[in-house]
């Protein structure tokens, strides 16, 4: 079974959600849920956008990558799609992500993304102060879980 994570009941209406705000609504849900409701595979998590914090660290990500052509706004091998899933199911972001499913059955194996979108930094993330460089700044997100249950 998979669910969606939904910042707001108004499909047309942006909300951002900060990590903390992720963190605490996950929790409480996973708390809540009942030990009888079908085993969780995945939590669909929508745009990486309506996550600032995830936004963000993509385009650091990027800035810091090699494998990231910022110039170009490209992954020198595969697609942004691939650099992007790799860069959010490296471990140390896959703990933060990962948070609120401690004590749970639940463990976050990987992000799956499609639909990589690139801007430009001094558009996207002006205060990285990396002027016309082309970087990653919002994704469609799966979040992929493991049911020990």
């Amino acid at each position: 079974m998979t669910a969606s994570f939904r910042p707001h009941t108004d499909a047309f209406m942006h909300c951002e959600v900060a990590e903390s705000s992720y963190r605490e609504v996950i929790s409480n849900w996973l708390s809540t849920r009942s030990a009888s409701a079908p085993p969780l595979r995945g939590l669909y998590l929508g745009r990486a956008l309506t996550f600032p914090w995830i936004s963000r660290h993509l385009a650091e990500a990027a800035l810091r990558d090699p494998q990231w052509d910022a110039r170009r706004g490209k992954a020198r091998s595969g697609g942004p799609n691939q650099w992007v899933s790799s860069t959010l199911s490296g471990p140390t972001f896959l703990a933060r992500i990962a948070a609120p499913f401690a004590g749970t059955p639940y463990t976050p194996v990987g992000i799956s993304v499609e639909k990589v979108l690139v801007g430009r930094a001094q558009e996207m993330a002006p205060e990285l102060n990396a002027g016309k460089q082309l970087l990653p700044f919002d994704a469609q997100l799966w979040l992929h879980l493991d049911a020990s249950r």
